[in-house]
């Protein structure tokens, strides 16, 4: 049985072959593998909002009535853009961001309607269950996704009382008791969700979206639900707020979902569909590109041909690469130039050289900035107090040197942050990183022209150049300044 599968496994190989060969020696074959497709995609769609969790009425029917004791739950929408990348004819990436505002109530318990909005950035997968499960000729204009992912939902929603409208809570609520408006919260989203698309044309597509959206989060209609949950009753529509604090029960994540119409623009060049001919479906690659979308691109291989040993040979001969100079793999001195390149191939360890190789004397080119200052004068560590972030007033001069060099010069700044080993290695690493940026800071208010040409490095105590004695752990407490090309 072995033999027998690599004896097949060597033929699927040989006419793989012998198919990119043909399609190379004859000049008619246009298709040579999935690259010469298009596959990305833009879409717009929108439609209704339908809100689940605490403040719902129904659990599938919208109240529509505005009453003393009903507030409606329509007129909820979004809208959104996604962009399309599909990997293979199955399976497609979908980047997408929407807006849209979601509504409800509930008369037991709570006795409350809310007013929310949000903005949801998602990425998706999604694969063609209808080629998947159908086949590729099946339906041919139609295509049907299932999809998932992941998204990041920032919303705020306020809940009235129902009947008077005065507010009773809102998302961002800080415990005062003072009513201020809502304000954004975050929280992750998992979407799940259906569509349907019709092929119209080359460039566009019609579809049926259909999506539900589980959140992290029990505060999208600004209620905390269960058996019971923290009410707060307002002395008027904007009054203060006192807060009835009581015991919380259990209640699932709030969710939403919506019913969209989709229209899908195909992007790319020389953009075509297959055609029916004769009752079979035909694809013609010289007549334009097809999209990945909506064809498989075994469809697109041409039959193999055996070619003749002279055409091999000619193939062969057509793509031979030409020789690598060894000079372009080589780096003789270590500094990142390749000897091919490298005007000074023996430059000494630790160098740092120009584009070309060669070495750079930074001390010639701070003189020739600052007359009369050498190099080492300003650009020494920044050292510290234990556990302190601010610059002592011995480090003005130096730094205000730097500042008049940096704005004299096209050169960039390295700022390295360190720290002793008197604490733990992550509270070290954010106090080199408040140490580091208190620098970067100072050099900026003194007058640095651009400060995208610093750039920054913290490694808490790693990178010690003292040992642990006294003198040691100053010499840690530091901030290394390095002029970089």
């Amino acid at each position: 049985m072995k033999k027998v599968s690599l004896l097949v496994k060597a033929l699927g190989l040989g006419t793989l072959i012998s198919a990119g060969a043909y399609a190379q020696y004859n000049p008619k074959a246009s298709y040579e593998g999935p690259t010469k497709m298009n596959t990305w995609s833009l879409s717009i769609h929108g439609g209704p909002t339908q809100f689940y969790g605490d403040l719902r009425e129904y659990d599938y029917y919208p109240v529509g009535l505005n009453n003393f004791d009903s507030a409606s739950e329509r007129g909820s929408y979004f809208i959104g853009l996604a962009l399309g990348k599909q990997l293979s004819h199955l399976f497609g990436l979908q980047l997408g961001g929407s807006y849209g505002t979601l509504r409800g109530m509930k008369r037991r318990q709570y006795f409350s309607y809310f007013r929310g909005e949000y903005i949801q950035a998602d990425l998706t997968g999604s694969v063609n269950l209808k080629s998947l499960l159908f086949g590729v000729n099946k339906m041919k204009h139609w295509k049907i996704d299932a999809y998932t992912g992941v998204g990041l939902l920032t919303f705020k929603s306020t809940a009235y009382e129902l009947g008077t409208g005065r507010v009773r809570r809102y998302t961002g609520n800080p415990g005062d008791g003072v009513v201020r408006d809502a304000s954004y919260r975050n929280t992750l989203s998992i979407p799940i969700g259906l569509g349907i698309h019709y092929e119209l044309s080359p460039r566009f597509d019609l579809g049926l979206d259909v999506r539900y959206n589980k959140t992290g989060s029990e505060q999208l209609d600004a209620t905390i639900g269960g058996n019971s949950s923290s009410v707060f009753d307002a002395s008027g529509s904007r009054g203060s707020l006192t807060a009835t604090e009581i015991k919380r029960g259990n209640s699932n994540l709030d969710g939403y979902g919506y019913v969209a119409a989709m229209l899908t623009y195909k992007l790319g060049k020389r953009a075509i569909r297959v055609q029916k001919v004769n009752g079979k479906y035909e694809y013609d690659t010289t007549l334009g590109t097809y999209h990945l979308r909506w064809t498989d691109p075994k469809s697109l291989i041409k039959p193999p041909v055996i070619l003749t040993l002279e055409q091999i040979d000619s193939v062969a001969k057509a793509n031979r690469p030409k020789d690598i100079d060894p000079r372009l793999l080589t780096d003789s001195d270590n500094d990142g130039v390749s000897d091919y390149f490298d005007r000074q191939p023996n430059t000494p360890a630790g160098s740092i050289v120009s584009g070309s190789g060669e070495a750079i004397d930074f001390d010639k080119y701070v003189s020739a900035a600052l007359p009369g200052v050498a190099c080492a004068e300003i650009f020494t560590n920044v050292q510290f107090d234990t556990d302190k972030n601010i610059i002592k007033p011995e480090f003005y001069d130096m730094l205000n040197k730097v500042v008049e060099l940096m704005n004299k010069t096209q050169c960039r700044l390295q700022l390295a942050g360190h720290a002793d080993r008197r604490a733990s290695d992550r509270y070290n690493i954010a106090l080199s990183r408040r140490r580091v940026e208190a620098v970067r800071q100072y050099l900026i208010r003194a007058g640095l022209n651009d400060p995208s040409r610093i750039v920054v490095d913290y490694f808490g105590s790693f990178k010690p150049i003292g040992d642990t004695s006294r003198p040691g752990l100053t010499k840690n407490r530091r901030v290394e300044l390095r002029l970089v090309p």
